[in-house]
């Protein structure tokens, strides 16, 4: 059962998407500021945070940073009822996956995490397929390595890893010119040695 967690200090929004969230099956927890919430996050596994962004001494920017410091896998919606570009702009660069306008209905609270939980699975699909490809790599297996790479890149073309390991495979069948495109690709996705 995945643990979300509702920070808000205003109280009818916070009853809201618990009452919401506990009828959709959702093991869920609330504060009504951002310390309340990073103690929660420190001892409960949560996967995903609905905050307020205005809130009394540490604001939810702040506190999406400090989530984002603790577990970057943690899936942050950032609400608010007075919603800048700007402000948009930066909860998006500090990993925000949504940024949800408020008065918000039930209706779209529900497809955004129907969205999230989509991602997730495509993340873990994904993380699957490379894993696999790893392996049919490692015991010479270029031909299946090249089928599971081929389908990976249909479910995510711009995962940067893929395009490493389709340099590997080139490079095992000699294609040194090849495996020296895709390598740049990978590079150019963002991919180092170092993953």
């Amino acid at each position: 059962m995945r643990k979300v967690l509702v920070v808000d200090d205003t109280k009818n929004i916070r009853e809201m998407l618990v009452t919401y969230l506990n009828m959709e099956g959702y093991k869920v927890f609330q504060a009504i500021n951002a310390n309340e919430a990073l103690d929660i996050i420190k001892n409960e596994d949560i996967s995903i945070v609905f905050t307020d962004i205005k809130m009394p001494e540490v604001s939810g920017t702040e506190l999406l940073r400090l989530i984002k410091k603790h577990n970057k896998s943690i899936t942050v919606i950032v609400m608010t009822a007075f919603g800048t570009i700007k402000n948009a702009v930066e909860c998006t660069k500090l990993g925000a996956a949504v940024y949800l306008q408020k008065p918000f209905t039930i209706k779209r609270v529900k497809a955004v995490l129907d969205e999230i939980i989509k991602k997730d699975s495509l993340k873990n699909n994904i993380s699957i397929h490379i894993t696999l490809a790893k392996k049919l790599l490692g015991e010479g297996e270029l031909e299946k390595a090249e089928e599971v790479l081929k389908k990976t890149l249909v479910l995510k073309d711009d995962c940067a890893e893929v395009y490493f390991l389709i340099s590997k495979l080139e490079s095992l069948r000699g294609n040194n010119e090849k495996a020296e495109k895709f390598l740049r690709t990978s590079q150019i996705f963002g991919y180092s040695p170092q993953e």
